[in-house]
């Protein structure tokens, strides 16, 4: 998971798909399939997390135990699924060294039960702020906005 500064501009490609890929690693792994040890690794210890529903979650340990407790429960479990073409990177950098990148897109959820097809039940928007920290990228702020309910049902 760890990624070397780059002491100079990256080509842009590269950093789509750098940051395509911690994506990939936050949802598909951490979020999914509830590896919570890894989203810590992703994680920085001063997240702010903005949730136009929940509110405000401060620090790494309140965000993986919210996501330990509302995301991955024994009787259901919630799947994040990114709307495809939707994933937008904007890098950061401070006299031409790479320090952070803004990553926004859109995204669908779903509720998982036990024995049962994967109902789709929202949609909503996110933009994200990684920081380098050290050799790691570290989700440092989080906002979650725009929820609305979907049905699979209405085409989305």
């Amino acid at each position: 998971m760890a990624t070397p500064a780059w002491s100079q501009e990256a080509p842009a490609a590269d950093l789509d798909a750098r940051f395509a890929e911690l994506d990939r690693q936050v949802f598909e792994l951490g979020y999914n399939g509830c590896d919570l040890e890894l989203m810590a690794e992703l994680t920085s210890e001063d997240l702010e997390f903005y949730h136009d529903i929940g509110g405000i979650t401060l620090g790494r340990t309140a965000f993986i135990d919210s996501i330990d407790r509302n995301i991955c429960g024994p009787d259901y479990h919630v799947t994040r699924t990114l709307v495809d073409g939707s994933l937008v990177l904007h890098p950061l950098y401070d006299n031409g060294v790479l320090y952070g990148a803004v990553q926004s897109g859109e995204h669908m959820f779903s509720i998982v039960r036990p024995g049962a097809e994967p109902e789709l039940t929202g949609r909503a928007g996110f933009t994200t702020l990684w920081r380098l920290e050290g050799d790691a990228w570290r989700m440092s702020r989080v906002l979650s906005f725009d929820h609305r309910a979907i049905h699979a049902a209405d085409g989305e």
